[in-house]
């Protein structure tokens, strides 16, 4: 079957909408002649752009509350007389979309949390849901494989311009950092549940810097709660550190991990650019589950306690926010998974 016109849905956070790039890669090897969007949440659409997979790239405004522009955005997807929708995304919204736009294929994952009227109307080719093991990546390309398709190129991939590398390069320079010559840590996450120790990170930047000569960057989302743990570090770290936190964007914090020899963080969106961009990564892992999650590709580590409570998928130990499977980690176990990226 051939399709001209594809859409692909993700409405979800930025990590997430990076993890789908291996299946615009799999839909142009497949129909190289389609034009192919994408629909994404307003704040996230950094993953995509500059894709050249990716012909259009599609914002919703997720925060609107007029009812007028959901309605005008769905008016839109119709005009384009789509022939092939991919939903990834699992949600409401991208099903009203799928159906509205009026696509001759609409494919969807069963759930049990799929309401009826999403299985009955929304999707004409509803796959059954995947196992619960399969990484994020392997999930999303099922759904090319349905149409069937076996994806070539299976890596993420995230792209910027010459204006950012531009800006990265004015920044390696001023900060006296060489390509593959320094460490960049992002010791953040959205959740704080997901996050590790100071006293941790502040260790383990100062063996970086005084065993393994690397210079270390600490970066992180201009979020209070990001900014205020990076500080924590600063304080209590005894080497210097290039402190970065708050100051990039999105695509410059990518281009910026392209050029570092390592990257330590937890599970978020800058672990899977890491993973993105090729720079080999040592990822923290608590409550999430590394199975689906991990960094995709190979030359990464993950470390975690392994406790048979591992992943509980909670808001931290009891709903306290802070999940022990990652505060206990020890330096010395964060330094394992280093010494098996840099040596011992």
């Amino acid at each position: 079957m051939i399709f001209n016109r594809i859409l692909v849905i993700k409405l979800k956070h930025i990590g997430d909408v990076l993890l789908t790039t291996p299946v615009f890669t799999a839909l142009k090897e497949a129909w190289p002649r389609s034009r192919v969007s994408a629909v994404v949440r307003q704040g996230t659409e950094a993953m995509l752009t500059d894709n050249p997979s990716i012909d259009e790239l599609l914002i919703v405004n997720s925060k609107s509350r007029h009812w007028r522009e959901p309605l005008r955005f769905a008016r839109g997807l119709r005009q384009r007389r789509f022939d092939l929708v991919l939903e990834l995304s699992g949600g409401n919204r991208g099903a009203i979309y799928t159906w509205l736009s009026g696509a001759e294929r609409r494919v969807g994952f069963d759930h049990p949390r799929r309401s009826w009227w999403q299985r009955r109307y929304a999707f004409n080719l509803l796959l059954p849901r995947p196992p619960v093991r399969w990484h994020t990546v392997e999930q999303h390309l099922a759904a090319v494989q349905a149409l069937g398709w076996q994806p070539g190129d299976t890596g993420l991939k995230f792209y910027w311009n010459g204006a950012i590398e531009y800006r990265v390069r004015e920044l390696l320079e001023k900060h006296h950092l060489e390509d593959r010559g320094f460490a960049l840590v992002h010791p953040g996450a959205r959740w704080l549940f997901k996050s590790w120790t100071a006293s941790g990170y502040a260790a383990v930047i100062e063996v970086l810097e005084r065993d393994y000569q690397l210079p270390v960057v600490l970066t992180a989302a201009p979020e209070d709660r990001e900014l205020d743990l990076v500080a924590d570090i600063v304080r209590q770290a005894s080497v210097p550190i290039i402190n970065l936190a708050g100051r990039l964007s999105l695509k410059e914090l990518g281009a910026l991990i392209a050029q570092a020899r390592l990257f330590l963080g937890v599970d978020s969106a800058p672990m899977h650019l890491a993973a993105a961009v090729g720079t080999p990564t040592v990822a923290l892992f608590g409550p999430s589950g590394d199975f689906n999650w991990r960094p995709w590709g190979e030359g990464h580590v993950v470390i975690k306690k392994g406790w048979d409570c591992q992943p509980c998928g909670q808001d931290g130990c009891q709903g306290t926010k802070i999940s022990r499977c990652l505060t206990e980690l020890t330096p010395a176990e964060v330094l394992g998974g280093v010494a098996q990226i840099l040596g011992p």
